[in-house]
C-alpha cells in the first residue's frame, strides 16, 4: 500500500488539492513535461479572488502532452472521470481524474475555453510569462497575474447566471489594480480572447479599440449557453437534423450507464439501482427544463 495515498485520505480538502498540484508537477518535471497551474490556489496567493477550498486541481498543458500526462497519471492510480454527456455535440477542453484515495480531482486542461489562438500557441504565451508560487513546499509555475485574471475572468463570464459566478466576477474587479489594465488588455489580444472578454475590457475601461474581435466563435456561444447536462441535450435537440432528433431524445430519456456513472461513481448496477438512477435524473431534468429554455432562448437572441 502506498503510504503517500494512505495518508491522503486523511487530508483535509485544501491540502490534497496542494498535495496533488505537487503530485501532477513532479510526474511532469520527470518526463521533461511543461505543466502550468491555473486558477485555484495560485488565484488566491495573487490576491485575485477570495481564500476559499478548490474543487480540483486545473492544470494546464502543452496539447500534444494531454495524452501523455493522463497515462503518466494513471501509472499512479488515477483514473479518468466518465463522462456521458458526450453523446450530445460538445468542445471538450480538459479531461477530468480521479482517485479511489484522493478526495479531490485533477482537470487537465491542453486549452481554456475563451481563448481563440491556437492551444499551442495561447500556451507558448502564456509559458513565456509564467512565474512561480511554492505550493506544499515545491516551486511550480503558474501564470503571469495579468493571465490569472484572463482565467478567472473566463471562468466567471461562462456563466454569469450563477449567484457564485457573479460574485467571483465582481470580487475579480475589486481586485484588478488599474496599473494592470494594459497588461491584461495587451494579452487578451496576444491570446485572441478579446471578444470572450468584452465584458471585462469594458469594466476596465479598455474597451473601444479598433483590432477588437467583433463576435464570439461560436465555441464560446455554445458553453455560455449550455451549462449543464439537461441544457447541452435540449441544445443538441434544438440544433441537430430532423432525422437525428429520436436519436437525441432517446439518449436523453435513456442515458448509458456511463452517463449515470457520470454523476455517481458508486452507481449500483442493479436493476433496482439503475431504475432509481433514472428517476432521480428524470425529476432533475423536468425540474430544470424551464430553466434550461430560458437560457437556449436567450442565446439565439444575443
Amino acid at each position: 500500500m502506498d503510504p503517500v495515498m494512505d495518508a491522503a485520505e486523511t487530508l483535509h480538502q485544501d491540502e490534497a488539492v496542494l498535495l496533488a498540484t505537487a503530485l501532477v508537477d513532479y510526474v511532469a518535471a520527470s518526463a521533461d513535461l511543461q505543466v502550468m497551474f491555473i486558477k485555484g490556489p495560485a488565484a488566491t496567493m495573487m490576491g485575485l479572488r477570495e481564500n476559499h477550498v478548490s474543487a480540483d486541481v486545473d492544470v494546464l498543458v502543452r496539447p500534444e502532452d494531454l495524452d501523455r500526462i493522463v497515462e503518466l497519471l494513471g501509472a499512479r492510480g488515477w483514473l479518468e472521470r466518465p463522462s456521458g454527456v458526450s453523446v450530445v455535440r460538445r468542445y471538450s477542453h480538459s479531461r477530468t481524474l480521479y482517485h479511489p484515495q484522493w478526495n479531490c480531482d485533477i482537470d487537465v486542461h491542453d486549452r481554456f475555453p475563451g481563448i481563440e489562438a491556437t492551444p499551442g500557441r495561447a500556451f507558448d504565451t502564456l509559458w513565456l510569462g509564467r512565474q512561480y508560487l511554492v505550493m506544499a513546499a515545491k516551486s511550480v509555475a503558474v501564470p503571469s497575474v495579468p493571465a490569472a485574471v484572463i482565467f478567472q475572468a473566463l471562468h466567471s463570464l461562462r456563466a454569469m447566471d450563477e449567484i457564485r459566478h457573479q460574485r467571483e466576477y465582481s470580487g475579480l474587479l475589486e481586485r484588478v489594480d488599474s496599473s494592470m489594465h494594459q497588461d491584461v488588455l495587451d494579452l487578451a489580444v496576444e491570446l485572441k480572447a478579446t471578444a470572450a472578454l468584452q465584458p471585462l475590457l469594458d469594466d476596465l475601461g479598455v474597451a473601444a479599440l479598433p483590432f477588437r474581435h467583433d463576435s464570439v466563435s461560436e465555441e464560446w456561444r455554445h458553453r455560455t449557453s449550455v451549462q449543464g447536462t439537461g441544457t447541452a441535450y435540449l441544445a443538441a435537440l434544438m440544433e441537430s437534423p430532423w432525422r437525428a432528433k429520436p436519436r437525441v431524445l432517446t439518449r436523453a430519456i435513456f442515458p448509458s450507464r456511463a452517463t449515470l456513472r457520470e454523476r455517481n461513481l458508486q452507481l449500483d448496477n442493479s436493476v433496482t439501482g439503475l431504475l432509481r438512477a433514472h428517476l432521480a435524473r428524470w425529476r432533475r431534468g423536468v425540474a430544470g427544463l424551464p430553466a434550461a429554455a430560458r437560457k437556449i432562448r436567450d442565446s439565439s437572441r444575443g
